[in-house]
């Protein structure tokens, strides 16, 4: 087995050997995310199966306890189920080591695409969910609330946000192949600020109206209003569990690309391996408030 993931590599001739290309060639089916392993292979192999086992089984309980009860088909739940989806992606990364590990079985999966879609996806379906809650909770009056507590509403706005993640992917991946090693980083750099800064900013404005709404209630009622503050809690075991696990991941790259210190492998595994644990996050945080999270998914 190679010391790298993913070191695969592909020679391509030039049949036109006058004209000068300066263009990457693609060497490596991951351009950004190739670890250099820090953990033994035997352990890594076995934690990755494991995340891969709670992972599937975990969503796909979940999915199908929202999607076999109807009083569950609801706008915050076409969100969740959005959000399980993105979880299966993140899945094909331990799938495919598992499938190498076991069967040696090498499915040569690009996991630039991988990493890229699952983690803009679960980006903006969380932006999405935010917005459903703070509406719920901020404008009860608002004439928005009704159109935006529709089924119909809420599978427009995902299809919208797959479809532009799945357009925006292709084109950084694209721009990856056509720039120089610098750019390319660049981009990736850029990429990821936009990613983090406004999505930060979004949840943590709209999150302060939400406690500061519940704040105002609980000083006139001398109560917290039960419904909307547990859909709040849920609401940031969410956000939570994307920043804690799926972010540091790309944090750190950031900062070896910016600062050019290629030799903290560690920290890059390790926050590797957190974003493969994100899939049984969200599963985890809907069982433990069970009851509450059929309450607040319901309306």
């Amino acid at each position: 087995m190679s010391n790298m993931y993913d070191m695969r590599t592909v020679h391509i001739q030039n049949s036109f050997p006058r004209i000068q290309v300066d263009l990457i060639t693609t060497t490596n089916p991951t351009k950004m995310n190739i670890i250099i392993p820090i953990i033994p292979a035997t352990v890594r192999n076995i934690m990755d199966f494991t995340l891969l086992m709670a992972g599937i089984s975990l969503n796909t309980f979940l999915g199908l306890f929202i999607v076999l009860n109807s009083t569950m088909h609801t706008s915050t739940n076409c969100y969740i189920m959005s959000l399980i989806l993105s979880n299966f992606v993140i899945l094909l990364e331990p799938l495919e080591r598992v499938l190498n590990w076991i069967f040696d079985i090498n499915l040569e999966m690009n996991l630039d695409y991988v990493f890229l879609m699952s983690y803009a996806t679960s980006n903006l379906t969380i932006i999405l969910l935010n917005i459903e809650t703070y509406v719920i909770v901020y404008q009860k009056n608002s004439p928005l609330l009704k159109s935006l507590l529709k089924i119909s509403t809420a599978i427009k706005g995902i299809l919208f946000v797959w479809t532009m993640c799945i357009m925006a992917t292709a084109i950084e991946l694209h721009l990856y192949d056509h720039f120089v090693k610098e750019i390319m980083y660049d981009i990736y750099v850029s990429s990821t600020i936009m990613f983090i800064i406004f999505p930060c900013f979004i949840i943590v404005l709209l999150n302060y109206f939400i406690l500061h709404d519940l704040t105002l209630l609980k000083s006139r009622t001398e109560t917290w209003l039960s419904k909307d503050m547990k859909r709040f809690i849920f609401l940031i075991g969410v956000n939570t569990g994307f920043f804690v696990t799926m972010v540091p991941y790309r944090i750190a790259r950031v900062i070896i690309l910016i600062t050019q210190s290629y030799y903290n492998n560690m920290a890059i595994e390790i926050t590797y391996t957190m974003v493969k644990m994100y899939p049984i996050i969200l599963p985890i945080i809907c069982f433990v408030i069970l009851k509450e999270f059929h309450q607040i998914s319901r309306g």
